[in-house]
Parts: structure tokens; C-alpha cells; sequence
């Protein structure tokens, strides 16, 4: 292949224009850094500017905004005074028209029963109409009393006073208030009466009180009326609370109070009346209402609070003034609050125009700058590209870099620098490639052998063809082959082959499988085994037209790899014609992944031999145990039943003649009865004739009631079956594994009750033994004759058999599997 020469590199980096040899750049960057300069001084004195104008409009519409909430706070003063200054007109009015609509009732009364009844009756009568009557949430009350006789008949807020007379009262009361009463009526007729009197409810403390008497002259009466002047504040500040709750000014100005202890006495938003302004934050949880609240309480009692709130239904959040002054005399404090939405807005226009104005000067100005460098941007603009397309093109590169393998073609670049950084970059597209096949080959290697792991019913012929598929694709070959060979060394016969184009007749081939060839007459194995080693060919041209056994196809390059077992060659699989030459990472790769394959063959074949003798042990042990059984019950069993008939015979003459002997004779007939029974029982353990002629379920209840004869245990049988029998192999191990178990839960595990559950199904077989014995020991599992017997049964049958304790004492045995019959 040809390339580039160093001297060709060299002259070709001579012809290209290198960065440093640029020296336009400095002109260039002098003229673009004076017009920064510019520019940056320029854009700092607009920026003063508008800082400057924006500050005006703040602290012009904050004094708007002060002066404002000022003027609202000034008219809830204003509002408290007036309603203050009030008090004594709405005080007499009020308590005026009480006091005549009680002389109106009197003179009514007087006029339509004067004549019927006498002045005392008379009195009684209006007495009692006035005394039930209550007003200013029941602290109004009337009193009237004679002006003559200076007697007290009516004082509906304390009955004891009526009938005292004036000195009496005097001094309960400690004031001559029936005196100073007479002295209005006698100068007036009628008066305000201003005095300190004590509150029913407050004992030993008084109060100021106005009161209004007038002279009803048929009586001979005064009568009065009275209101507390702490009362009527409190009218006036719900008054005032009411009023001021009401109140708003501008577009959504609000005025509200609270008291000197933070509490919120009237609001817009009636759920706040009763909290704590202290509660109230912004929008960035800024404390605005305690802010508020140390305002009203502070030595000055007055101060602005600006704050940002959050309007949940707009979803905006809004910047708010509030004024803050205290009214000492009841303790309260008022706020007045506005949004500021008009500065703001004033701010965004004016904001608005300072950018528009500096569009405006910054376009002037960069259309002068572009006129001066006009010039020098011309005879750039040509290596402007040129750098823009190479640092594009490394750009692109190193984005696609992760999931592309395109290089960088030299013919792009126009600068000697950028065709060094292509190499480097080209040669780190190779590296990966590389890398990237080496991982790939490794990961299928992997993935082939754990595959090969998960294959085991699967014959051995598709395991070699699954084999010789992945080394054909792990070694991007187009054919392989696999052959074994015998321990001799002599032979060797093809037991896998594959193709990638087996459509083609010449990729087919006419090889056979499993056809045996000699070694000499072997093709490309047959010289692996003859050589004792692998064999790389990257330039094979022998044979007729490159054929060669076991191709049908010509043969440019193959790779033929033997491995060896116990000093001796066991197998020989080979690839041919990859698309490039044949390495020692290909072979390294057959290596692994045949050597893999052959332990898996070797283990398998182990495997399966096991299994065979553990059947024929078992079968032998099975065969045994029967002859051994059927002798017990045949022979000795019949020996002994002979004995026992000859002993009964002989009891029988001995019992007129020798009765003790008789006796005698009658124990040893019980001890040989009793070996009888053993020998039944013996010889039903060891030939299960009873099995197969009652059945598994027969066979098993059986065994309960031997169980049950020999310990104390109590056994359950759950048998449910689909078919009406189980087949006698199957049965017969069944029966054993549930003997052992049961066996050995009543003798080792002393357990109390045992339960058998028989499932079978169609094709599934589920037998579980528990128990409530002492369990069994780990260590017993491992080392138990029995236990490892009852191991191989289940493996006999395809099963699975597993021994775990109970979840409340005792042993589970579970025999888990697919059924035979």
C-alpha cells in the first residue's frame, strides 16, 4: 500500500499557512480591543445614567406613595378625633331620648288612668314598665325617685337602693347624688349629671357616668338615665373599627389596624382579625408584620414598611408601602398599604426607552466600527473560514466521537496544526475500533460459554454446532469445521461443520459428519494433529484451486487449532477465509472457547455415567433387598410357622398332664409368634410385593399402622391422585423415601404427629412428610446413609427432594417432580 512519505509531509505543512504566521491578528486585535474600550466606556456612562434616572422615579414615586398613605393615616386620626370630640353630644342625645321616652310613658299612663286609680298605683304601674327595660348591651337602665319626699323608687340596676331616702343614700354610696339630682330639677327641670359611679360587676372601683334627669311634675318625679363615658368609647372604637375596615383609596389601598400586642383588631380579609401581625411574611418570607409591629411600638410610633406579596390568583408578585402609626390614647396601631404597581411601571417604560436609546447609539456605533475595520475584515474573512471549517470539523468530530467512527479526511484541513490533530484523532478512532472489537469478541466468548452452561438437554451434536457457529462469527470467518480424534492419535472424524452461505454448493460441501478419515488423509486437521500444534495460514495456495478437505470452497487463509487432554489430542476445529489475516488473538479466542467446551463435554459425560450407576446401584440394592424379603417370608417365615403349630400341639397334650410346662410351652409359642410377626414386617420392607399388588396408597396405610404399632405417633395420610395408579418403579421408590423419612422422624426426631400429603397430578408429582419432632441436624444431612439413599430414589424418579425445618419445630421433607406414568 502507498503513503505519504515524511518528505511529502513536510513539504505539504511548508505549503500550508501556520497560525503563528499571521500578523494581521495583532492589528486586529488592537482595533477590536480600542473599540471594547470604547464600547465598554460608553456602555458604563449609559448604564450611570439610567441608574440615575430609575433612582428619580423611585424616590419621586416613594414620596408620592408616603405622602398618600400619610394623607389616608392622617384622615383615620382626624376620624378618631372627630368621633372623640363627639362623645358628649352623642352621650346627652342618646341619653336624653332614653329619659323622654320614659316621660312620655309616664304621662301616657298618668293621662288614660288618672282618673281610675291614685298617684301611688300609678307609679307602681310606671315602675314596672320602666324596670325590666335595658339598653347599651344591658348597662343602660332607668332610676326615678320623688323630689319632695327625697326618696329613691326606682333603680332598676340595684333594686336595694329603691325606697332609700336621701340621706340613707348618702351613706351607702358615700355621694349625695339624690341632693345634687334635686338641685337640677329645682334650677332646670331637667340636666346632665356628670359623677363617678361603680359598675355593678366591679366593686370597690368607679367610673365616670352622665346621666339625664327630667322633672315629671304629676308624679312629683325625676327621671333619669345614664351611660358609662368607658362605654361609649367603646362605641366609638367599633364605631371607628367599622368605618376603617371599609375603607380604601386608590386601586387596592387598604387601611387596617391592630393592638400594641400584635393582634389584628380589623382587616379587608376578615380571617386575619384575631391573629398576630407578627404572622404576616412576604413573598421571600421576609417578616414584614412584626417589621410593622416594632414600628408601632417604638418611641417614634410611626415608620414605612416596604414588602413584596404574592397574589396566589394573579400567580404575580407585587412590591407594597405601608405607613405605620400608633393611636396612644386606646393602645392601637393603623396602617395604611398601597401597592407601588405605578413605579414599577414607570421603572419597565423607563427601562423600555433606555434600552430602545441604546439600540439605538450601540447600532451607531457599530456601524461606524464596522466601517473602519471594513478593511481588515476583507483579508480575514478568507482565514476566518478556513480556521472556522477546521475547528467545525474537530467540533463535529469530537461530538460524534462517542457513537461514530468517521475520521477526519486531511484534505479538509488548511492549517498544519489542524493535520497533526487529525492524525492523533484519526489514530484514536483506530485504537477504539480495536478495542471495541476485542471487547465485542470477548463479551460473545463469554456469553457463548454461559450459554454452552444452560444447554443440558440439549444433545452433544447441537452443543459442537452451536460451538462452530460462534468461533465462525467470533473470528469473522465465512466456514468452520470441528473434528474429534481418537486416543491413538490415527483417526479422526468430523462431527460439526457450518457455513455462512450455505447456499452456496461449493460452501455445503460433501463432507459427512461423523465420517472417520485417517489422520494422514485428515486435509487441514489431520496436519494440526500431525504438526501437535496451531496453524495460522494467511496465504494458503495449495490443493486444487485452494480446496482442501474438509472445505468444498477455495481456501485463501485458515487458522486450525488442536486441543489437548491429558497429554493427548482430543479435538481439532478450524476457521478459514476471514476478511483479513489470521492473528494470535483468533486462536486464543478458539482456545478458550473450545477448551471451555470440551471440560462441559467432559463433565456432562460424567454426569451421565453417574447417573447410569446410581440407577444400576439401585436397581442391584432393589433387586437384593427383594431376594433377601422373599427369603425371609418364604423360608424362615415358614420354618417358624412350623414351629409355632408343632409347639401348639404339643401344649395342647401337656395341658392335663403338665400344666406348668404348658405354661411354659405357651411363652416360648409367644416369643416365636412374635418372631413371626418380625419377620413379616422385616421381609415387607425389603420386598415390596405388597406395593405392587395393593397399590402406593395400600402400601402407605400400612406402614401407618406399623408406625403407629411400634411408637407413639399419631400418622395422617392426605393421598389425592388423577389417575387411579402410579407406576410400580415410581411407587416403589416413593414408598422407601416416605418409609426413611417417617422412620426417621418417630425414632430420631421423637416426634409426636406425622402427616404424608400425596399429590399427583397429570404430569407433576408432590409428596411432603412433616412432623413436630426435634428436627434434624445439619450435620446429620450430610452424613445419614439413609438421607443420601433417599436423595438417589428422587433422582431415580426426576425428582427433587429437600429437608428443611419446620416453621414451628418438627422437619418438612418435600419430593418435588415430573411423573413417569
Amino acid at each position: 500500500m502507498g503513503g505519504i512519505q515524511p518528505g511529502d509531509s513536510m513539504t505539504a505543512r511548508s505549503r500550508r499557512i501556520s497560525l503563528s504566521s499571521a500578523p494581521f491578528y495583532a492589528s486586529l486585535v488592537v482595533i477590536f480591543s480600542l473599540g471594547l474600550f470604547t464600547g465598554t466606556f460608553w456602555a458604563f456612562n449609559e448604564y450611570q445614567a439610567y441608574q440615575e434616572s430609575i433612582s428619580y422615579i423611585r424616590n419621586n414615586y416613594q414620596k408620592q406613595y408616603r405622602d398618600r398613605l400619610q394623607e389616608e393615616i392622617g384622615g383615620v386620626m382626624d376620624f378618631i378625633q372627630y368621633k372623640r370630640s363627639q362623645t358628649d353630644i352623642l352621650i346627652e342625645n342618646e341619653i336624653r331620648q332614653k329619659v323622654q321616652t320614659a316621660y312620655t310613658t309616664a304621662s301616657h299612663i298618668y293621662s288614660q288612668y288618672k282618673d281610675e286609680k291614685s298617684i301611688d298605683d300609678l307609679r307602681v304601674m310606671v315602675l314596672e314598665i320602666l324596670r325590666p327595660i335595658r339598653w347599651n348591651n344591658e348597662r343602660g337602665y332607668y332610676f326615678a325617685g320623688r323630689v319632695e319626699d327625697q326618696v329613691i323608687d326606682l333603680f332598676a340596676d340595684d333594686p336595694y337602693f329603691e325606697g332609700k331616702s336621701r340621706a340613707r343614700f348618702e351613706k351607702e354610696t358615700g355621694i349625695d347624688v339624690i341632693g345634687d339630682i334635686i338641685k337640677i330639677i329645682e334650677e332646670k327641670g331637667a340636666g346632665l349629671y356628670r359623677y363617678n359611679w361603680a359598675k355593678p360587676e366591679y366593686i370597690g372601683s368607679s367610673y365616670q357616668k352622665v346621666s339625664f334627669v327630667k322633672y315629671f311634675k304629676p308624679f312629683d318625679w325625676f327621671i333619669g338615665a345614664g351611660i358609662y363615658i368607658d362605654d361609649m368609647e367603646k362605641l366609638i372604637q367599633e364605631d371607628v373599627l367599622a368605618q376603617v375596615q371599609k375603607m380604601h383609596f386608590g386601586r387596592d389601598g387598604e387601611v387596617f389596624g391592630f393592638r400594641n400586642d400584635g393582634t389584628i383588631i380589623c382587616n379587608r380579609d376578615e380571617r386575619l382579625i384575631g391573629r398576630s401581625i407578627k404572622d404576616l411574611t412576604g413573598d421571600k418570607g421576609e417578616p414584614f408584620g412584626e417589621q410593622m409591629w416594632k414600628a408601632g411600638i417604638s418611641s417614634d410610633h410611626e415608620d414605612y414598611v416596604s414588602y413584596a406579596v404574592l397574589r396566589p390568583a394573579e400567580g404575580k408578585v407585587y412590591q407594597k408601602m405601608s405607613y405605620v402609626k400608633a393611636f396612644k390614647e386606646w393602645g392601637w396601631v393603623f396602617v395604611a398599604s398601597m401597592n407601588m404597581d405605578e413605579m414599577e411601571k414607570a421603572i419597565i417604560d423607563e427601562t423600555r426607552t433606555y434600552i430602545r436609546i441604546a439600540f439605538k447609539n450601540a447600532f451607531l456605533f457599530v456601524l461606524l466600527f464596522i466601517v473602519a475595520v471594513s478593511l481588515l475584515l476583507l483579508i480575514a474573512y478568507f482565514y476566518s473560514l478556513k480556521i472556522k471549517q477546521g475547528i467545525s470539523l474537530f467540533t463535529n468530530f469530537f461530538r460524534e466521537a462517542a457513537d461514530s467512527k468517521v475520521k477526519i479526511e486531511k484534505t479538509d484541513l488548511a492549517f498544519a496544526e489542524f493535520e497533526d490533530l487529525g492524525n492523533l484523532a484519526n489514530r484514536m478512532i483506530d485504537d477504539r475500533i480495536q478495542k471495541e472489537f476485542l471487547l465485542h469478541r470477548d463479551e460473545l466468548r463469554l456469553d457463548t460459554l454461559l450459554r454452552l452452561g444452560m444447554m443440558e438437554k440439549y444433545s452433544l451434536q447441537e452443543k459442537y454446532d452451536f460451538i462452530m457457529q460462534r468461533i465462525v462469527q467470533i473470528t469473522r470467518s465465512e466456514a468452520g469445521y470441528m473434528a474429534l480424534v481418537n486416543t491413538g492419535q490415527t483417526q479422526l472424524s468430523l462431527c460439526s461443520f457450518f457455513s455462512k452461505n450455505p447456499q452456496r454448493p461449493e460452501a455445503a460441501g460433501s463432507c459427512r459428519l461423523n465420517e472417520s478419515r485417517r489422520v494422514e488423509d485428515g486435509g487441514l486437521p489431520g496436519d494440526a494433529v500431525m504438526q501437535k500444534k496451531a496453524i495460522i495460514n494467511n496465504a494458503f495456495v495449495e490443493g486444487d484451486n485452494g480446496v482442501i478437505y474438509p472445505y468444498q470452497l477455495q481456501v485463501r487463509r485458515h487458522l486450525d487449532v488442536p486441543i489437548y487432554n491429558s497429554g493427548k489430542i482430543v479435538i481439532v476445529a478450524g476457521v478459514c477465509n476471514n476478511s483479513s489475516d489470521y492473528d494470535n488473538s483468533d486462536l486464543r479466542q478458539m482456545a478458550m472457547l473450545l477448551e471451555g467446551m470440551w471440560l462441559h463435554v467432559l463433565k456432562t459425560s460424567s454426569e451421565i455415567e453417574m447417573a447410569r450407576l446410581e440407577r444400576q446401584i439401585m436397581a442391584v440394592s432393589l433387586e437384593e433387598r427383594s431376594k433377601v424379603g422373599r427369603d425371609l417370608h418364604d423360608d424362615l417365615g415358614s420354618h417358624l410357622s412350623g414351629v409355632e403349630m408343632l409347639a401348639k400341639v404339643l401344649q395342647k397334650k401337656l395341658e392335663a398332664d403338665a400344666p406348668d410346662k404348658a405354661r411354659q410351652l405357651q411363652r416360648i409359642r409367644n416369643l416365636i409368634q412374635e418372631a413371626i410377626e418380625k419377620t413379616r414386617r422385616l421381609a415387607r420392607g425389603l420386598y415390596p410385593v405388597h406395593i405392587i399388588e395393593q397399590g402406593l396408597e395400600a402400601a402407605i396405610e400400612e406402614l401407618i399402622v406399623e408406625v403407629e404399632g411400634l411408637f407413639y405417633v399419631e400418622c395422617t395420610l392426605s393421598f389425592n391422585s388423577v389417575k387411579e395408579a402410579i407406576d410400580n418403579n415410581e411407587a416403589t421408590h416413593i414408598y422407601y423415601i416416605i418409609r426413611e423419612a417417617v422412620f426417621n422422624a418417630a425414632r430420631h426426631g421423637k416426634a409426636k404427629n406425622i402427616m404424608i400429603t400425596i399429590s399427583k397430578g397429570a404430569s407433576h408429582l408432590d409428596v411432603t412428610i412433616t412432623d413436630d419432632g426435634d428436627g434434624i441436624a445439619e450435620a446429620v444431612q450430610h452424613q445419614g446413609m439413609g438421607l443420601h439413599t433417599m436423595k438417589y430414589r428422587a433422582k431415580a424418579i426426576g425428582a427433587s427432594l429437600s429437608i428443611t425445618p419446620g416453621e414451628h419445630g418438627g422437619t418438612i421433607v418435600a419430593l418435588s417432580g415430573e411423573t413417569q406414568g
